[in-house]
Formats: C-alpha cells, sequence, structure tokens
C-alpha cells in the first residue's frame, strides 16, 4: 500500500517539535536551577541561620535535643526534617541528632521499632545513646534490635516500671559475653517511688559484659537474696569504672533527705563483689554493708578518690577503729560529705568518731572540703570540732579549705540549741579570718 504523501512530512515536524520541547525544557530547568540558587543567596542574607557555619548550625539543634521527648513521631529531631528545605538538610547532616534515642515495651514502644532503621542510618557509626523503658515483654523484634544495638550502646538508661511479681526488666535480655564492648555509662532509674528489686548476680553479669565501663548509677535498687545465692571468691574488677552512685541520686541536701528516708535500698551490697581500682566518686545513699566488707572493698581497690559521699545509718559502730581504718585506706580523697538521715529518736553523737579521726591531718592528707548534712538532732562537741578544724586548717601542704554543717529545718526545734557556744564560734571566726570557710545552720550563713 502506498504511504500517504504527509506521513513523512508529519514526522518531520514531531521530531523538529520534540528537540524544541528537549531545548525548552533544558531552558525552563537551568531557570528553576538558577531560581533556586537566587532563593538561596536571598535565604544567606535574610535568614540569620543560613548564614551560620554548617558546625554551628548543628551545634544549635543538638541544645534544642537536651529533653527526652515524650512522643518520639512528634518530636525532635523529627520535626527538623519538616520545617523547611535548610533545616531538613541540617538534620541530615548531623549524625549526633540520631545517635541518641529510646524505646519502651508498650504497644507504641513496638511501633517505634520500625523507624530504628531510619533512625540507625542516620546516625551512621557514631556511638549510640539508648534509653528503655517499662518492663521487657516476649517481643522477638524488640529482642533482636537490642542484640543488634549492644556493640555500639555507649551510654545506657533504663527506667524501669515494676515491681518483684512482674517480669525482668530490660538490662536481663540474653546477651553475648562482652557484648556491651563500647559501653561506657549505665543507670537504672526506677520510674516510680518504689524500688527496683533486682538479682546481684544478674547485676554483675551485666556489668562483666561492659569491660569499658565509666560511670554506672543504681538509683533505688534493692537486691532480692535468693536462695542458694554466694559471694563469688573472686570480685569482678572493673578496671576503668570512675563514678559509682548507689541509692536514690536526688538527695543532695538535708531537705531532700527528708524527702527520700523511707526509700529502701540495699544496692551497696554490690560493693562485695567488686573491685574497683580507678574509683574517683562514690556515693552511697544508703550504707546497708558491714564495716569488715567496706574495709575489704577499700583494701583490695586500693582507688585514687577525689570525692565521696556516704548516707550514714543510725548505728553505733561507728567507732574510732572502724573510722580510721576506712579512711587510711583513701589517702587521694578531696571532698567528702557525710548525711544523716530522719527518723532516730532522740539525739545521736553520729560525728562524734569522724571528728575524733579526721583531728590527725595524716588522716585524708589531702582534704580540702567537708560537710556534714544531719536531718535528724545530733549532738556537736563544738570543743573538739573546733580543735579539728585548726589542726586541719593548719596542716602544712594541704590544709582543709572549707567546712559546713548543716540541719534540717524542723518544726518545734529551737536551731539555736545546735549552734556552737561563744568560745567555740571565737575560735572559728579566728579561722574564718585565716582562710578558711565555715558554715553551720539549717542554712547557708556564714560564721
Amino acid at each position: 500500500m502506498p504511504q500517504h504523501p504527509a506521513i513523512s512530512k508529519l514526522r518531520e515536524d514531531i521530531d523538529e517539535l520534540s528537540s524544541a520541547i528537549d531545548a525548552q525544557t533544558a531552558i525552563l530547568q537551568d531557570l528553576i536551577a538558577r531560581r533556586g540558587d537566587a532563593r538561596k543567596r536571598l535565604n544567606l542574607l535574610l535568614d540569620p541561620m543560613a548564614r551560620l557555619p554548617l558546625e554551628i548550625q548543628s551545634h544549635i539543634f543538638l541544645e534544642a535535643c537536651v529533653d527526652e521527648p515524650e512522643d518520639v513521631l512528634n518530636s525532635l529531631p523529627i520535626l527538623f526534617l519538616s520545617v523547611c528545605r535548610l533545616w531538613h538538610d541540617i538534620a541530615l547532616s548531623t549524625p549526633k541528632l540520631w545517635a541518641k534515642f529510646q524505646l519502651d515495651s508498650t504497644r507504641r514502644g513496638f511501633y517505634y521499632i520500625r523507624f530504628c532503621g531510619f533512625w540507625l542510618q542516620r546516625a551512621r557509626n557514631l556511638p549510640l545513646s539508648l534509653t528503655l523503658h517499662g518492663s521487657l515483654r516476649p517481643h522477638k523484634n524488640l529482642l533482636g534490635l537490642l542484640t543488634l544495638l549492644c556493640p555500639r550502646l555507649e551510654d545506657l538508661t533504663i527506667r524501669v516500671s515494676f515491681n518483684e511479681f512482674e517480669e525482668q526488666p530490660y538490662i536481663f535480655w540474653r546477651r553475648e559475653e562482652g557484648s556491651l564492648s563500647s559501653l561506657k555509662t549505665l543507670s537504672i532509674e526506677p520510674t516510680y517511688d518504689d524500688p527496683y528489686y533486682g538479682n546481684m548476680h544478674e547485676w554483675l553479669d551485666l556489668l562483666h559484659d561492659a569491660p569499658v565501663l565509666l560511670h554506672c548509677t543504681m538509683a533505688n535498687t534493692f537486691f532480692v537474696e535468693q536462695e542458694g545465692d554466694e559471694l563469688h571468691p573472686n570480685p569482678l574488677t572493673l578496671a576503668f569504672l570512675e563514678t559509682l552512685q548507689l541509692g536514690e541520686p536526688h538527695a543532695t541536701d538535708t531537705t531532700e533527705l527528708a524527702r527520700v528516708s523511707q526509700k529502701s535500698s540495699s544496692s551497696v551490697m554490690i560493693l562485695r563483689q567488686l573491685t574497683l581500682p580507678a574509683l574517683k566518686v562514690l556515693t552511697l545513699s544508703e550504707f546497708d554493708i558491714s564495716d569488715d566488707d567496706f574495709i575489704a572493698f577499700l583494701s583490695r581497690s586500693s582507688p585514687r578518690w577525689s570525692y565521696s559521699r556516704w548516707t550514714l545509718p543510725h548505728r553505733d559502730q561507728w567507732l574510732h577503729p572502724v573510722v580510721s581504718a576506712c579512711f587510711r585506706l583513701i589517702p587521694t580523697l578531696t571532698t567528702l560529705n557525710l548525711f544523716v538521715l530522719p527518723g532516730y529518736d532522740g539525739e545521736i553523737e553520729l560525728f562524734h568518731p569522724f571528728v575524733e579521726v579526721l583531728s590527725s591531718p595524716e588522716v585524708l592528707p589531702n582534704l580540702h572540703a567537708l560537710t556534714f548534712h544531719t536531718a535528724c538532732p545530733v549532738t556537736i562537741d563544738y570543743d573538739n570540732l573546733s580543735s579539728m578544724l585548726s589542726r586541719r586548717f593548719g596542716s602544712g601542704a594541704t590544709p582543709l579549705e572549707r567546712f559546713e554543717l548543716r540541719f534540717a529545718e524542723q518544726q518545734g526545734r529551737d536551731h539555736a540549741e545546735d549552734l556552737p557556744d561563744e568560745g567555740s564560734r571565737a575560735t572559728m571566726r579566728g579561722l574564718v579570718g585565716e582562710g578558711l570557710k565555715i558554715y553551720i545552720g539549717h542554712t547557708v550563713n556564714l560564721l
């Protein structure tokens, strides 16, 4: 069949139009790109954020994400992605924004697991900081994810909300030995006032899997003694652990002491199973350990402490030999805070053996700051106290620089009775005049 003469002409026209369209498309794309560049330049002139270097932009975003979000999907850094193209690009160019996240064992928590691939991809190869909520339920995806994350974890916080009758918490998921090889900070924080009930040996297994751990907190933890539990003949050595917080972490003054006085914790018992040669800071919110066990811990650890805070029980065995034996094993200590909880009927002389021992400058020779906090009535021998301060202040190369004696506010008590007499006060004022800082009272009053 003969070809219609117009067919060839139409095909030529189509080819010509296609070429023109391609050319115009290229021109349009070039115009769009040029318009985008012009907008960016305009933004640089109008938007202060856009004029900042990327490092500063990223730092601002990181500062905005310091608080832990309640709803991961509707909070930072996810929200950065939908503000504008600039913020989207900054967020995706800042891996550290995505190196911190949380999981929980609620139904919504399982929903978050689907987003972890995206989250981890944005974090690239950075170490991870993870917060776990709730008690562990048998969800294979969650357990699998935790196993996958273990080698990259640098900070792990476990916020459990359960009691001794519920399931075991997150910390006891099945792990390979040494799987937490990068972990540096570990915290367990019950979400309610009730203590976390745990098994000491499971905790020790967790610590064993974290050989480079630097900081550890066991807040409001109660170890449940189980039948057949025995002390291991060779205590676990954590060669790098520098900071250990055992018990309620929020009691920092006498007011807080009254709030937490009814809380129970036996976390200090774990010291019977530990050797900590690098320890610098020890905080004990409840001294639930025998003198022999504590002295044995100090003897085998030979720690290089610089700071220690002890909450002392109401007991009579704080005798001169016990205190002296403890203090002579930690000669590097520079700051010592001693707390007394409320709940004791009658006045006690709990600080007396400490004042006696510290009267010798050879004990704790590097001590710079000493604080006594009490939330119950105590008897203070101010003659001995002022004598101790005089000896330590003039002891030589590293004299005492600061002493505080703080009382909790108590209804119906005349706190004037707690203050030193005129003779002791005159001695202390003389020391203040020479440079020693002294505070005595239920508020911070310079003597």
